[in-house]
């Protein structure tokens, strides 16, 4: 073997270390990068899984606020009727606030005008009170005066009774006497004839168909005849001719002819008196009953 073959083999040599260390290398590094691809592949799926998983929940989203956006659309229009709704009523709540202004305004003045009203009569009830407070001891005078005329009405009251028993004890009197007078004029008519009746009724009078009394209003003398005027008149059944007896309580004054009368009143003579009295004003007249 010569030095050129034996150069050439360790050439060969050479080169096919080096070859063999090119060919490691060119190995680990192809093995290096299909890791590296794997890896970049397995990225790449993952992120396309990661990101068609977002897609999808993209969309999902998407649908979620389209959804959400026609509520919100349903919602707003709710919400904007029920603002223009709460808008009228606003504005109706305005009107009714100024309104209860004025009417509260109204109200002020007419609590000020009651409350000057209100303070104007308790001036006036202070001043009331304070004339009462003055005129309170003639009130119990007068409490005192009108017991007293209660008292004394009461007495005449009794005295009135007394009276109208007296009247009537009276009447029955005047009643009977008249019944003597006619029975004594029926028998001085038998006894002396149609002639009598005539003179003894002008003397006697007669006397009316009912009880009556009156009282005297004047007495006066005229040619030596006493003549009186009286509270009876034609509507008690006063006329001329009617007898009537004068009273002074239940003592006996006299007798009365009526001369005239009219419907209130009636005037006459007196022609018979009790021994020692006269005929005064005030006293009682009676007449009553006659046929």
């Amino acid at each position: 073997m010569n030095a050129l073959t034996k150069i050439f083999v360790v050439l060969q040599l050479v080169l096919a270390l080096v070859l063999s260390v090119l060919v490691v290398q060119f190995i680990y590094k192809q093995n290096r990068y299909k890791s590296e691809v794997l890896a970049q592949q397995k990225t790449a799926i993952a992120s396309a899984a990661a990101l068609s998983a977002a897609e999808r929940s993209n969309l999902m989203l998407r649908h979620n606020l389209l959804a959400a956006n026609r509520i919100a659309a349903r919602e707003t229009g709710k919400l904007q009727s029920q603002i223009l709704a709460l808008q009228g009523q606003l504005s109706d709540d305005g009107i009714t606030i100024a309104q209860l202004k004025a009417s509260q305004s109204a109200a002020s003045t007419n609590v000020a005008l009651l409350t000057n009203t209100v303070n104007s009569l308790n001036k006036q009830v202070a001043d009331q009170t304070t004339q009462l407070n003055r005129l309170r001891p003639a009130e119990l005078k007068y409490i005192n005066e009108n017991a007293q005329l209660n008292r004394r009405n009461d007495e005449l009251t009794n005295q009135r009774n007394a009276a109208e028993k007296t009247i009537q004890t009276l009447q029955e009197s005047v009643a009977a006497l008249n019944k003597k007078i006619r029975n004594a004029m029926a028998t001085a008519m038998a006894a002396k004839g149609p002639g009598t009746s005539a003179t003894l009724t002008a003397m006697m009078g007669v006397p009316t168909s009912v009880l009556v009394n009156g009282t005297v209003r004047n007495v006066r003398v005229f040619n030596g005849h006493t003549y009186v005027s009286t509270t009876l008149g034609a509507k008690d059944g006063v006329s001329k001719g009617t007898r009537l007896t004068i009273y002074s309580g239940q003592k006996y004054i006299g007798d009365v002819i009526v001369q005239q009368s009219d419907a209130t009143e009636s005037i006459g003579m007196v022609t018979l008196t009790a021994p020692g009295v006269k005929v005064a004003e005030g006293e009682m007249v009676m007449s009553g009953p006659g046929s």
